[in-house]
């Protein structure tokens, strides 16, 4: 950028042009480290002086410091050690959620000299999660006249971990009536399944419980686990109908807590117990569930949390219409959110001293 400088004592200016690019020589590669999340503040991740080929003391005098563009320092200079350390105890799940890699990016500047080091510390997931259901226990209800053969989806387990310290697989408690199938998605993501293997029957058996188990594969291994109760009822041959397979509604990021956001709607031909139409969120996500509120009589949907464009775009879940004798109905809601101005541009300046003769 051009900036007019007026000379003392006359009128003429000066056009001086401040290329960062010819005053800043970045080394061509990357100063990299590795840390272990959740270690105590003042670990140590490195030797930056060694690595810029520094004497401890010359931190000080060379006036060598961070530059970084995040609103939250994690790591520090040590000037006595020349060692690079963590400020305070890093969570890896809040840094990066579930990325495949989580990095951490910032530059060491060398003021005297006008140097900026590139430096990147990838921060290592630890087995320090276990695999949670959304639900402490399901209870459902089935016809004693369903075929065998049927599937039954169940709610998934989350597990904040990545890799192998993340959830790896289900299992079903042994029982002659259920067998697990785990269904594995596009994105190898798994499905766990309930299959019914041989007919049900009420006056033998009225109440099933169950206990879906998943484990991660962390070393020792986590687990969570969801309790089942699968209630056994009399024929009932009209489960619910929902209005419409999918459900779309627009809304502005700032509408007010509590507004009735849509209402799913589904209809069963039956009179009296048969009839009567409960709803429940099926396999959404746990932020969704923080942030919506169903009404299990209603179908009405609302907000219970504020709701930010910045962050989500877009909520998919699936809502699920039992009817009093355990038939069920699905159909997917998509809320989608509008933005706002309600930001205003953010500058970022990084300052240096020198002199310009």
């Amino acid at each position: 950028m051009a900036i007019p400088v007026k000379l003392l004592g006359g009128s003429r200016l000066v056009l001086l042009s401040f290329i960062l690019g010819l005053l800043l020589e970045a080394r061509a590669g990357k100063i990299r480290y590795s840390v272990p999340e959740e270690t105590d503040e003042g670990f140590f991740v490195g030797n930056i002086a060694k690595d810029l080929g520094l004497q401890p003391q010359e931190l000080d005098e060379r006036r060598v410091r961070i530059v970084s563009r995040g609103r939250t320092q994690l790591f520090a200079l040590n000037a006595r050690s020349g060692g690079l350390v963590t400020v305070g105890r890093i969570d890896r799940e809040e840094l990066c959620a579930q990325s495949a890699r989580c990095l951490v990016s910032f530059n060491i500047l060398v003021e005297d000299k006008m140097k900026l080091f590139p430096v990147e510390v990838e921060i290592i997931d630890i087995n320090d999660n276990t695999p949670q259901f959304q639900l402490e226990e399901l209870e459902f209800k089935m016809n004693e006249i369903t075929t065998p053969g049927t599937r039954i989806p169940l709610p998934f387990g989350q597990d904040l971990d990545v890799g192998m310290n993340s959830l790896q697989s289900y299992q079903l408690s042994s029982n002659p009536y259920f067998f697990l199938d785990v269904q594995q998605g596009a994105n190898g993501s798994q499905h766990p399944e309930m299959v019914l293997q041989r007919p049900l029957d009420r006056e033998e058996e009225a109440v099933h419980h169950l206990l879906l188990t998943a484990s991660d594969g962390g070393n020792p291994v986590r687990s969570g686990t969801l309790r089942i109760c699968i209630q056994v009822v009399d024929a009932n041959d009209n489960p619910p109908v929902f209005t419409q397979e999918q459900y779309h509604v627009s809304v502005p990021e700032n509408v007010p807590l509590g507004t009735r956001l849509l209402i799913v709607k589904a209809a069963d031909p039956h009179e009296g117990v048969n009839g009567e139409v409960t709803y429940y969120f099926h396999n959404i996500d746990h932020k969704v569930a923080q942030i919506f509120q169903l009404d299990s009589y209603t179908g009405e949907i609302s907000n219970k949390e504020p709701l930010d464009f910045e962050e989500y775009k877009m909520y998919p879940m699936e809502i699920q219409a039992q009817d009093g004798a355990g038939l069920m109905a699905r159909a997917k809601v998509v809320v989608k959110v509008l933005d706002i101005n309600d930001n205003a541009p953010e500058l970022i300046i990084t300052s240096v001293t020198t002199a310009v003769p």
